[in-house]
């Protein structure tokens, strides 16, 4: 892994402060990273959640009313909470195998 000299820095000047090892700096950004990136997407599926009950309701809406050549949001809405359930499945996973 390549580190810039600012990086470089900090992480040694971390090490005098705690008693850790780079590996578990790293392990700890990354879980921090995972971490952040699950609230963004719990927050998406909130505001989703809020204005269209469930996917399943949403799914059933879009089947009755098809999409609209004019308005795409039903669809558009459906597949973003689609790919917000995949990625946190995916990193709830990973963050479990970790």
């Amino acid at each position: 892994m390549t580190l810039t000299t600012h990086t470089e820095r900090m992480l040694s000047r971390l090490r005098e402060l705690l008693p850790v090892t780079e590996d578990e700096i790293v392990q700890r950004g990354i879980a921090a990273e995972v971490t952040a990136r699950i609230v963004e997407l719990r927050r998406a599926a909130a505001q989703l959640s809020a204005r269209y009950t469930s996917v399943e309701a949403l799914e059933a809406r879009v089947r009755a009313e098809g999409v609209s050549p004019d308005d795409h949001t039903l669809y558009t809405d459906l597949l973003e909470w689609r790919a917000v359930r995949h990625e946190m499945t995916e990193l709830t996973g990973f963050l479990q195998a970790v």
